[in-house]
C-alpha cells in the first residue's frame, strides 16, 4: 500500500497556477502531415533563437494532449531521464486563426514546446533500439524507470544521428492511465498497479537503475508540486485533478524504486 496520503494532496495547488511564459512563437517552419501524430504537432522558430515542436490545447486528438506532454516531461527531467528539453510558448494573437497545411487552425495562447531535433529520425517500435551506441544503456535504463512512474505508453523515440544514435524518449500525451483522456478516477484505479516495460532489459546499465531508483526515492512533493504549478491556470484541467496526479505521482515512487532496485540486482547477478 502506499504511504502517501491523497488528503495531503488536497488544495496544495490553491492559486499556483499563471499564464507566464518566457518566449514566443515567431514563424511557422513546418507541419506534420494529417495521417501522422494525432495531435498535429507543428514545428515553429522561437524569440530565443530555438526551433521547437508544438502542441496546441486546440488539437484533433485532445486538448490533455499539451497538459499530459508537459507535466510527462517534467518528471522525466527531474529524475534525469533522457526526454527531449521543453517549455511553454505563446502563440501570439498575430497567427491566431491561420490554417496549416495538415489542416490545424492556429489559437492564440500558451502551447507545450519540445525542442526540435535538426539531424535525427523518429521511430516506434516495441523498446528503444541502438543499446550499444553512444551512452544508450544508461538512457534505456533511464527509460524503464520512467516508464513505470509515469505510465508510459505509445513508445516513440528519436535518435541523433550526429551524435552516435544517443536515444530520446518523446510524444508523450498517451502516458498515464486511460489517456490522452484520463480522468482522477483512472488514476486511482491504477496507482498501485505496476507498469514495468515489458521489453529486454539485456545490457542496460545497472548502475544507473540503482541511480535513478535513488532520484525517484528522494523526489519531494515540493518538485511535484513545482511541475504541476507549472501548468497554465487557462489550460483545461481543474486544480483537483493535477493534485489527484501529485498523488499518483507521489505514491508510485517507493514501488517503483523497489522494482528498479530488483531489476538491477538481476541484471549485476
Amino acid at each position: 500500500m502506499s504511504e502517501v496520503s491523497i488528503g495531503s494532496w488536497d488544495g496544495i495547488l490553491n492559486g499556483c497556477r499563471s499564464d507566464q511564459c518566457d518566449i514566443q512563437m515567431e514563424s511557422v517552419i513546418s507541419a506534420e502531415s494529417d495521417d501522422r501524430g494525432g495531435s498535429r504537432p507543428f514545428h515553429v522558430g522561437a524569440t530565443n533563437g530555438q526551433t521547437y515542436w508544438i502542441k496546441q490545447v486546440e488539437n484533433p486528438q485532445s486538448p490533455r494532449v499539451p497538459i499530459t506532454e508537459h507535466i510527462i516531461a517534467a518528471c522525466g527531467r527531474l529524475i534525469g531521464a533522457p526526454v527531449r528539453d521543453f517549455c511553454l510558448i505563446e502563440i501570439p494573437a498575430e497567427f491566431d486563426g491561420d490554417r496549416l497545411s495538415n489542416g490545424t487552425v492556429l489559437r492564440k495562447g500558451i502551447a507545450h514546446a519540445s525542442l526540435n531535433l535538426e539531424f535525427g529520425y523518429s521511430n516506434k517500435t516495441w523498446g528503444p533500439e541502438n543499446r550499444e551506441r553512444d551512452d544508450n544503456r544508461r538512457r534505456h535504463a533511464g527509460y524503464f524507470v520512467f516508464f513505470d512512474w509515469c505510465w508510459g505508453d505509445d513508445r516513440q523515440w528519436l535518435y541523433d544521428t550526429t551524435d552516435d544514435l544517443t536515444m530520446y524518449s518523446h510524444d508523450h500525451g498517451h502516458f498515464l492511465p486511460g489517456a490522452p483522456n484520463w480522468t482522477s478516477e483512472s488514476l486511482l484505479d491504477n496507482v498501485e498497479v505496476a507498469h514495468s516495460l515489458d521489453t529486454s532489459p539485456d545490457g542496460i546499465d545497472y548502475n544507473e537503475l540503482e541511480r535513478l531508483a535513488d532520484a525517484l526515492e528522494n523526489v519531494t512533493r515540493e518538485q511535484l508540486l513545482a511541475i504541476l504549478c507549472a501548468i497554465p491556470a487557462n489550460w483545461p484541467v481543474q486544480d483537483s485533478e493535477l493534485e489527484t496526479l501529485g498523488y499518483f505521482l507521489d505514491s508510485r515512487r517507493l514501488p517503483v524504486a523497489a522494482r528498479i532496485r530488483q531489476l538491477a540486482a538481476t541484471l549485476a547477478g
